[in-house]
């Protein structure tokens, strides 16, 4: 049978836990896989272990909660030993079984804490996503599946439901009880036929986007029917929507495919603020129609209101069919269900991917950290990659080259993996790396991995240089992010494979190679401008491109030549100009005209749009004419504007993201203060919100002066902390790389008694 495998679960049918398959055309049922976890006893398990187990687990009285008992003979790190597996009776029976971590015998308990229906797919080869053949068990056909897809979206006034918006490849509709002159809405009775109409009509798709809907749209459209006495009944057997609360909140749709865009977006991209609005600018160029008072359209059934609600749901849409090719590729790579792997950061992936290939290689999975073993990790601390403070100034034909994904190389080359750290069969004949050795006979769980993901990319880039295919780019994509994932991942402190020493290590060699290359292309006549972890921007004075260029790929053969058979040095750009200013902070400028920014406030959501257009404004007349003279008068210009007030009152927001619960905030600061005020004032402000204010004059701290843009007018802005704090400090950054200070910028022409007469 050839289908499509949208989502699983598992449902409670006769005491067990069966699993479900939902497939696009129909539902497969898997009433064979049992839950299961291992045992770790002090010594290799014999026979007689499983009567004492049995025996300990009868007193407990929870003997009647293990269906079966077996030895298995597993990897543990480096150690192959006879442990345990204990089958359950069911997967709500496994945590209390926990408790056999008592019994004197037992070292330590595995595997005891993945989902059920997540360790059905860690133990078998199906792959989501992809036209698959479920009783031959391969891939049929990689292209995308044909799925019925939406966006929905809503809009509320006083706490009700007002419109729903509806967007498909067929165009969009707008569902509301509010007789609109618009052709695209449909007129229902009321807010409870509303609700009724949204459950009739979503229950058509395979797959619904929203934007925020995890925490927004289906949470409220729930708590509306409810109060109607009605269930959001969308599951593909019928079952009710249901919201998972935790450390992030999701909205599950058993049987279907609920994608919340938001968390996709913070992933991807490097924004300022991630509104829907700011999406759609950054995606597609576009700016979407915005409007802030709900109450007054709706209640003069302007057609704005309408065409809002529409474009909600369009963009919601496009911007879903533009993200969904790379998530589908995570889902068939890590082997989870889209719904999972869309709210997953790259190191949950990448754990589960580790988990897939453990299962493979018969390895038992780390425990998730306790809190205690966390606080320890968080603790510990090590050297990260080389960065070499940079030649400040303006220079021009800059070469930027860089290690091909150098830590992922790193990894591959000296089999760095926990499983292979100082394994005791090679010890003499290993290289020794601050005091450790990685094996030489055997490869590691890691490299191993890391190794399949940057093999298959090299194999998909060479395909495409022949097929210009949109989804193997979508892969290879996938497939670079996930690589260059597994350093970080070894590094975090919740990761079960977490290894300290291992990311010590990386790092250590990543400094190595980077501070050996700067050596090398300063013998080779170049000036190293600055590198940081794996790049290094080089020029040499005097000299015109096509001369750079030369050595450049004469310095690029030398060095590969003697580098590890995994490492590359690549050519990676061209700028015709570039300002280094400081670590991490510096602008290049590509012979097309492009600017690219790093580290610089422009890119950041704390600093006002006044701060962000000069220093922009100021980076192009540096970039693109090399003019200092007119950098500086773009700044003074401004000052002066700002103090006539001959400013536009949008351009002094300042957006700020609540990060976390307010009471956990230990220290003032202005989004804060407003935070906690708006709260007083009624109004639920949740972690991940952005606050947009304005400071304005007062006696009081500045933390305390921040207000609601609507709730202020020109001259009750504090143009000096404008100055100060937010036109000034980018730029005085750039303009004293250049030997400008911030005196000469902020200076005044002052009064004399020639200006009397």
């Amino acid at each position: 049978m050839i289908d499509v495998l949208l989502d699983n679960t598992y449902k409670t049918e006769k005491d067990k836990g069966i699993i479900y398959l939902y497939l696009l055309n129909s539902i497969l049922k898997d009433y064979n896989f049992k839950p299961y976890f291992y045992v770790e006893l002090y010594e290799d398990a014999k026979e007689e272990d499983i009567e004492e187990v049995k025996k300990f687990l009868l007193r407990k009285d929870l003997l009647k909660f293990v269906e079966d008992m077996e030895i298995v003979k597993k990897r543990i790190i480096r150690e192959e030993k006879d442990i345990l597996k204990i089958i359950a009776t069911h997967p709500q029976k496994v945590p209390k079984l926990r408790v056999i971590k008592e019994f004197e015998k037992v070292k330590e308990i595995y595997e005891h804490d993945i989902p059920f229906a997540k360790r059905y797919m860690i133990d078998n080869d199906i792959v989501p996503m992809i036209y698959f053949d479920f009783e031959k068990k391969r891939v049929v056909s990689d292209k995308l599946p044909e799925l019925k897809m939406v966006a929905f979206d809503i809009e509320v006034v006083d706490n009700k439901i007002i419109m729903a918006s509806f967007w498909d490849e067929k165009g969009g509709k707008v569902l509301t009880y509010k007789d609109f002159s618009h052709e695209s809405v449909e007129l229902v009775k009321d807010e409870k036929e509303l609700i009724l109409k949204i459950i009739e009509i979503l229950k058509n798709y395979d797959l619904i986007f929203t934007y925020n809907g995890d925490y927004y749209d289906f949470p409220f459209l729930k708590e509306r029917a409810k109060f109607y006495g009605l269930k959001v009944k969308l599951g593909r057997g019928g079952e009710e929507i249901k919201i998972k609360r935790g450390v992030e909140t999701k909205v599950y749709i058993p049987g279907r495919v609920h994608i919340d865009l938001y968390p996709i977006a913070k992933r991807l991209l490097k924004l300022t603020k991630y509104t829907l609005e700011d999406v759609v600018y950054n995606l597609f160029n576009v700016e979407k129609l915005k409007i802030k008072n709900f109450v007054e359209y709706w209640e003069d059934k302007d057609n704005i209101l309408v065409e809002y609600s529409l474009q909600d749901a369009k963009y919601t849409y496009l911007i879903g069919k533009y993200f969904l090719p790379l998530e589908v590729m995570f889902s068939r790579i890590i082997n989870q269900v889209l719904f999972e792997v869309t709210r997953m950061s790259s190191s949950q992936m990448v754990e589960y991917l580790l988990m897939k290939r453990a299962y493979k290689l018969n390895y038992i999975v780390p425990n998730k950290p306790s809190e205690e073993e966390y606080k320890r990790r968080v603790a510990e601390s090590y050297e990260g990659g080389y960065v070499k403070e940079p030649i400040k100034g303006i220079h021009e034909n800059i070469v930027y080259l860089d290690f091909k994904s150098l830590y992922p190389s790193i990894i591959i080359s000296y089999n760095i993996s926990p499983d292979t750290l100082d394994c005791p069969c090679c010890k003499e004949e290993s290289e020794k790396i601050l005091g450790h050795w990685f094996c030489k006979r055997r490869i590691g769980l890691i490299p191993m991995t890391v190794k399949d993901l940057v093999r298959r990319r090299v194999e998909i880039k060479e395909r495409l240089k022949k097929e210009k295919d949109k989804l193997l780019n979508y892969e290879q994509q996938s497939l670079k992010i996930l690589a260059n994932s597994v350093y970080g991942y070894l590094a975090y402190p919740r990761a079960r494979f977490y290894n300290k020493v291992c990311a010590e290590i990386i790092t250590f060699l990543g400094r190595k190679y980077i501070m050996e290359t700067i050596k090398e292309a300063e013998v080779f006549g170049f000036t190293v401008l600055y590198a940081d972890t794996d790049g290094i921007f080089l020029t040499i004075k005097g000299e015109n491109k096509e001369a750079i260029l030369k050595k450049a790929y004469n310095f690029l053969n030398h060095i590969n030549s003697k580098l590890p058979e995994d490492m590359e040095l690549e050519f990676e750009g061209f700028y015709s100009r570039g300002i280094f200013i400081t670590k991490k902070k510096y602008a290049l400028i590509t012979e097309e005209g492009e600017i690219i920014i790093k580290g610089l406030e422009y890119v950041r959501r704390d600093w006002s749009g006044i701060a962000k257009r000069t220093q922009k404004e100021v980076l192009e007349a540096l970039l693109k004419e090399g003019d200092i003279e007119k950098a500086k008068k773009i700044i003074k210009e401004t000052i002066k504007k700002l103090r006539n007030l001959e400013v536009d009152k949008e351009e002094l927001i300042i957006y700020t993201q609540i990060t976390k619960d307010l009471n956990e905030y230990k220290s003032t600061a202005p989004h804060v203060e407003l935070a906690k005020r708006l709260v007083r004032e009624g109004k639920k402000i949740k972690p991940g919100d952005v606050l947009g204010y304005i400071i304005v004059k007062g006696a009081k701290q500045v933390s305390e002066r921040a207000k609601l843009p609507e709730e202020v007018s020109l001259d009750e802005i504090d143009i000096n902390y404008y100055i100060d704090n937010q036109i000034l400090p980018p730029i005085i950054r750039i303009m004293e790389s250049l030997g400008v200070s911030e005196k000469e910028l902020k200076q005044e022409k002052q009064l004399t008694l020639d200006n009397f007469f």
